[in-house]
C-alpha cells in the first residue's frame, strides 16, 4: 500500500493547554500512518459524583485553534480516556456528558454531543470496546493509560465531519456530569488535494462483525475484512496460527451464509479447506487459499461486477455503516451520490438484493444485537441508539429477524 511522501500527513494536531504531564499511556494496536501519541500530557475535565471529589476542581472546557488546514477537514480523532469516574451508580446510560463544537467567528458550524453508553463509558473496566455508533462516530480501545495509580482504557474516538465552508476554533466542553474526560491528543484528518496516493483506512473491523457484514450483504466491508485476514496471516510466523485464522474466518462466513439460506454443501467447505491447509507450509499460499475459499463461499452475495455503479453502491453502504442511527432515506443517499431516487433504488436493490429501507433496518438490527450481547443497557435505550423510533416496532422487527426477543438474546450472550 502506498503512503504519503516523506514529511506529509493527512492529520493536523491541535494545540491546547494540558492539565497534567505525569501520565503513562501505551498504544497496543496499529493506528493509521500519521496518527499516534504526541506525549505532551493530558487535559482532564471536571467530574466526580461527590461534592468533595478532587475532579470537581478540574476545568470544564478548552479552546483549540484550527489554524490553516492543508485540505478539507473530514474527521476528528480524539485519543484519550472516555471517561474517568463513571459507573452505573454515578451516571446512567443516556446521560449527556460533553459536547464538541467547531466555530467560525462565533457561529457553530458543527456540534457533536457525547452520550454515556454510546460515545463513552466506564474506562476503568477491562473489557475493550470497538464499535460504530451509527451517528457518524466510532470508538475503539487502542491501549491503556495509568493515571493516579489506576489503569484505564485508552481509546480512539472518531467523529465524521460534514462539509462546511470554514472553521477557526474547536471547543470541547464538559457538561457537568460525573464523567471526566481525559484527552491526550486531538487531530483533524483532512482530505488531501488530488495527487496524494494514500487511501486512508478507518481502522480494523472486529471479527465479531463479519457475520453481520455477510448477512446484510455489505460488499465493501466484506472486501475490507478479506484484506485484514490477508494481512493478519502474513503478519504471523506460526503456520498453525495462520491456519487457525483462516479456518476461524471461514467458519464465520460459512455460518452467516447458511443463515442466509446457503446450500447444505457449505458444511463440507471448512473440512475441505482444513485438509488443503495441512499440505501448505507457506504463509502466502495459506492466505491466498483462505481468501479464495471465502470469496467462493460468499459469491452469491458478493459477485456484483466491478463497475462505476457498483462503486457508488459501495459508497452508499459506507454512508449507512457510519450513520445507520440517523434518519436516512433513499432520496438522501441518492442526492449524496448525484443520482435520481428511482435510479438509486434500482442500483441499490441490484447490488444488495434488498430495497434500501429493508437493508437499513437489517443493519440497525445487527448493530442492536451486538449491543445487547455486549452491554447491559435497557432495551429501549438500545432501540433508540440504533435508530428505531419506538420500542414495540423494534421488538417485533428484532424477533422476526433473529427468532428470539431482544431480552432473550441478552440471556443467550451471557
Amino acid at each position: 500500500m502506498k503512503g504519503f511522501q516523506e514529511g506529509e500527513s493527512k492529520y493536523t494536531y491541535l494545540t491546547f493547554r494540558r492539565t497534567r504531564e505525569d501520565v503513562a499511556a501505551s498504544v497496543t494496536v496499529d493506528l493509521p500512518p500519521g496518527l499516534g501519541l504526541s506525549g505532551a500530557g493530558i487535559w482532564c475535565s471536571n467530574g466526580g459524583a461527590e461534592r468533595g471529589h478532587p475532579g470537581r476542581a478540574l476545568p470544564y472546557s478548552f479552546d483549540a485553534p484550527l489554524g490553516d488546514l492543508p485540505g478539507r477537514p473530514v474527521r476528528i480523532e480524539l485519543i484519550g480516556v472516555f471517561a474517568f469516574f463513571v459507573d452505573r451508580k454515578t451516571e446512567a446510560p443516556g446521560t449527556l456528558g460533553a459536547t464538541l463544537q467547531i466555530l467560525e467567528r462565533g457561529d457553530v458550524v458543527f456540534r457533536q454531543d457525547l452520550v454515556n453508553g454510546r460515545h463513552y463509558g466506564a474506562a476503568a473496566e477491562e473489557t475493550p470496546v470497538n464499535r460504530s455508533n451509527g451517528d457518524g462516530t466510532s470508538i475503539a480501545t487502542i491501549g491503556s493509560l495509568e493515571f493516579d495509580g489506576t489503569n484505564y482504557r485508552l481509546e480512539r474516538l472518531t467523529i465524521d465531519l460534514p462539509e462546511f465552508s470554514s472553521g477557526t476554533r474547536l471547543i470541547f466542553r464538559d457538561l457537568g456530569s460525573p464523567a471526566s474526560f481525559g484527552i491526550l491528543d486531538i487531530a483533524i484528518e483532512v482530505d488531501k488535494p488530488a495527487g496524494c496516493p494514500f487511501h486512508s483506512k478507518s481502522g480494523l473491523i472486529p471479527l465479531k462483525e463479519v457475520g453481520a457484514i455477510v448477512r446484510v450483504g455489505d460488499r465493501r466491508r466484506f472486501a475490507k475484512t478479506l484484506e485484514q485476514l490477508h494481512m493478519g496471516i502474513l503478519a504471523t510466523s506460526d503456520l498453525d496460527e495462520a491456519r487457525g485464522q483462516a479456518l476461524t474466518f471461514l467458519a464465520i462466513v460459512t455460518a452467516a451464509m447458511l443463515e442466509h439460506g446457503g446450500a447444505r454443501e457449505l458444511h463440507r467447505t471448512q473440512l475441505e479447506m482444513a485438509r488443503k491447509l495441512d499440505q501448505l507450509d507457506d504463509l502466502t499460499e495459506i492466505a491466498e487459499l483462505a481468501i479464495e475459499t471465502c470469496e467462493v463461499v460468499a459469491e452469491p452475495l458478493f459477485s456484483a461486477p466491478d463497475t462505476p455503479s457498483a462503486h457508488l453502491m459501495d459508497k452508499a453502504m459506507a454512508i449507512v455503516d457510519r450513520n445507520f442511527a440517523k434518519d436516512l432515506s433513499d432520496s438522501f443517499l441518492a442526492e449524496q451520490l448525484g443520482l435520481s431516487t428511482s435510479h438509486f433504488r434500482f442500483l441499490f436493490r441490484q447490488a444488495t438484493g434488498n430495497p434500501f429501507h429493508k437493508y437499513l433496518v437489517a443493519v440497525r438490527l445487527e448493530k442492536a444485537k451486538q449491543i445487547l450481547m455486549e452491554q447491559d443497557l435497557p432495551v429501549s435505550h438500545v432501540a433508540s441508539a440504533v435508530g428505531f423510533a419506538g420500542l414495540s416496532h423494534f421488538s417485533r422487527a428484532f424477533t422476526q429477524r433473529f427468532s428470539v426477543s431482544p431480552s432473550a438474546i441478552r440471556k443467550q450472550g451471557s
